[in-house]
């Protein structure tokens, strides 16, 4: 296993004692680019970053066999919250590891949840919004799958969960061969945009 520690405060992790990209940072080039965003939509990317937040740290509660009412949720997120409730009962759900960080030689992050689900070992990326960026979390998958493998972890199934407002939710079923192509496409276009050029030259060598 290698040595990961994830500052939470400037979201940065390091894998043995050396500063590595995360698997969301990655995997951006994924999802929409706001270079500058106006006030409203900062304002919208903030309280969807809270709610992300608060409801990440209620299905980790829930999950750890705490109840519902002895977390104290927002008044404004209580149909997010009934729709985690609902999926809890819905499924069979063993925890591996929840909110964990792992890590490679090359980079880390942190899957929402590695369990037994329904009988089979899975990876389940959790997301608190109305329109999903799909390909998006199928590199995120992508990239969790490989990290997994690289600390003796081998899911056989992957899922994105969608916990929408009004206490219902959506599971996908990530196709791996999808997945493992999002995060690749990803990993090159990261190692192109860290490309060291030649003096006086872009691309091509000395």
């Amino acid at each position: 296993m290698y040595n990961v520690i994830f500052d939470a405060e400037t979201h940065t992790y390091t894998v043995d004692g050396v500063n590595v990209p995360n698997v969301t940072a990655i995997c951006a080039p994924l999802s929409a680019d706001y270079d500058e965003p106006d006030d409203d939509l900062e304002l919208t990317i903030e309280a969807a970053a809270d709610r992300g937040t608060t409801l990440h740290a209620y299905i980790e509660h829930r999950l750890n066999g705490g109840e519902s009412e002895d977390f104290e949720m927002p008044s404004m997120y209580a149909g997010y919250a009934e729709s985690v409730d609902n999926f809890l009962a819905d499924h069979e759900i063993t925890p591996y590891l929840i909110e964990t960080p792992l890590g490679c030689a090359e980079y880390a992050g942190t899957p929402d949840l590695i369990a037994d689900f329904d009988g089979n070992t899975a990876i389940l990326d959790w997301k608190f919004v109305s329109q999903m960026a799909k390909s998006k979390v199928a590199g995120q998958i992508g990239g969790y799958e490989t990290l997994c493998n690289e600390n003796g972890i081998f899911p056989a199934k992957f899922f994105g969960v969608q916990f929408l407002k009004d206490g219902k939710y959506r599971i996908y079923d990530i196709d791996i061969v999808f997945a493992r192509a999002a995060w690749n496409a990803c990993r090159q276009i990261q190692n192109l945009k860290n490309c060291k050029h030649p003096r006086g030259k872009i691309g091509g060598t000395k």
